[in-house]
C-alpha cells in the first residue's frame, strides 16, 4: 500500500514537473485587412496574423498590399519578469501551468501616392541629360562575353556586300559608343 502510495505522487510529481510552458506568439493587426505580414522576413499571413515565437528582443514586421505603402518597422519585445533566471527556469519547467505571453502589434497603412506622369518624363529627360553630360571613359570596360550577340549574322539575314568597308574595322568585341 506505500508503494503504491509514492509511485502515485511520483506520477503526480512528474506531471506537474511536465506540465509548466510558456507560450509566446504575436498578434499583428492592421487598419488593412488581409495585409500580408513577414515576420524577419518569413510569410506569416494575412492580418491579423498569429506567429509563435522563441525569445525577446528586436524583431522586423513588414506589411505589404496593393494600393498600399509597404511599411516595415522593427519591433522590440520586451521580456517578462519570468524570462530572467532563475524565474525562467521556474516558468518553463516547474510552474504547473500554462503561461500565454500574447503580443498585440497595430500598424496603419497608408494608401499609395500614385505619382503623375508629367513628374515621371521631368525626371526622366533629367537623368538622360545629366548621362549626355558625362566625360567618356579613359578605359571603357569590356562587354561580358555572355551579352555579345552571337558570333555572326543568322543565315537567313546574310546579305552580300559589295561595297568594301571605308576606314578602320573596330576591333572585335568593342562596342561603339553612340551619342545623339
Amino acid at each position: 500500500m506505500a508503494r503504491a502510495r509514492t509511485l502515485g505522487i511520483a506520477w503526480s510529481l512528474t506531471a506537474l514537473l511536465a506540465a509548466g510552458c510558456v507560450d509566446r506568439r504575436f498578434v499583428i493587426h492592421s487598419n488593412v485587412p488581409n495585409a500580408q505580414v513577414y515576420v524577419d522576413e518569413n510569410p506569416v499571413g494575412a492580418a491579423p496574423a498569429y506567429s509563435s515565437f522563441e525569445y525577446y528582443g528586436y524583431y522586423t514586421v513588414t506589411l505589404a498590399h496593393p494600393g498600399y505603402e509597404t511599411q516595415t518597422q522593427r519591433v522590440h519585445v520586451t521580456a517578462p519578469w519570468y524570462a530572467y533566471p532563475p524565474f525562467d527556469f521556474l516558468a518553463e519547467v516547474v510552474w504547473p501551468f500554462h503561461i500565454r505571453d500574447t503580443r498585440h502589434y497595430h500598424f496603419e497603412l497608408q494608401p499609395a501616392i500614385k505619382p503623375r506622369i508629367e513628374d515621371l518624363v521631368n525626371n526622366a529627360e533629367t537623368l538622360r541629360a545629366r548621362g549626355w553630360s558625362l566625360p567618356e571613359a579613359d578605359h571603357p570596360a569590356a562587354p561580358r562575353p555572355d551579352a555579345l550577340p552571337p558570333a555572326g549574322p543568322a543565315p537567313e539575314t546574310v546579305v552580300p556586300s559589295t561595297v568594301p568597308p571605308v576606314g578602320p574595322s573596330p576591333a572585335p568585341g568593342l562596342v561603339p559608343s553612340v551619342r545623339p
